[in-house]
């Protein structure tokens, strides 16, 4: 199972050194990171794998950060199989969608990847369910074109659910099987976020094909911890 990390720190070397620690891919995340659209370009140039981004579901939002050269995005807070459609048209160029098509930027090397290259570049379109609404037209949401893939928000979704930060409740993991199962009826990809083995093991027991484990922020401040407390 491939696994990625969040990066919310917005330090190009934090991208850099993930990537030669071995992840799968990266998830620089703008939603909760503080970083600007200015960093964006730099934080993508240190990945050496794979980078999602994290991003709002804004046309304007979403053309940026695909612009900058993310491999794909990764889009919160969507509430109806209508939003999640808007997404899929302004990340896809015509005619699967609208995305503006412009071959001066770093995606397509400043001009020199051939235009018709650059219209075929792949591009990961995630989903994240972690809403009422999103968990009600998951099935509708998973069948769209252009979608490839679903995402677990498990705090979120719990908090929705009534259980807040209780992402093992049954309650949740019971939502979290609906968003397997319609993922893999449609023939896509499903993927989860886990904190700990306990839940990264629990997800992966329940059929998840990919991991999105933890955040640079969490690991980096729990080790800090462990190695000032192993010197007391």
């Amino acid at each position: 199972m491939l696994a990625g990390i969040f990066l919310s720190i917005p330090c190009p070397d934090v991208v850099e050194m993930a990537s030669l620690a071995g992840w799968d891919f990266v998830v620089i995340d703008t939603e909760h990171g503080a970083m600007g659209t200015a960093q964006l370009p730099n934080m993508l140039r240190a990945a050496r794998v794979p980078a999602i981004v994290r991003v709002a579901g804004r046309a304007d939002v979403l053309q940026g950060a695909l612009d900058a050269g993310a491999d794909g995005v990764l889009v919160p807070q969507i509430h109806t199989a209508e939003e999640a459609a808007a997404v899929v048209s302004a990340s896809r160029f015509h005619p699967r969608g609208k995305r503006g098509l412009n071959g001066f930027v770093r995606a397509a090397g400043y001009s020199l990847v051939p235009l018709e290259d650059y219209i075929k570049r792949p591009v990961r379109v995630v989903i994240q369910i972690e809403t009422v609404g999103a968990l009600a037209a998951v099935e509708a949401i998973a069948g769209l074109a252009g979608v490839d893939e679903l995402f677990i928000g498990p705090y979120d979704l719990s908090q929705a659910l009534g259980r807040p930060g209780d992402v093992m409740h049954a309650d949740v993991l019971g939502a979290g099987q609906r968003v397997i199962d319609a993922a893999h009826a449609a023939g896509i990809a499903v993927s989860a976020f886990a904190n700990s083995r306990e839940a990264a093991d629990r997800w992966r027991e329940m059929g998840v094909d990919r991991l999105m484990y933890s955040a640079d922020a969490n690991i980096l401040a729990q080790a800090l911890r462990r190695v000032r407390d192993e010197l007391r």
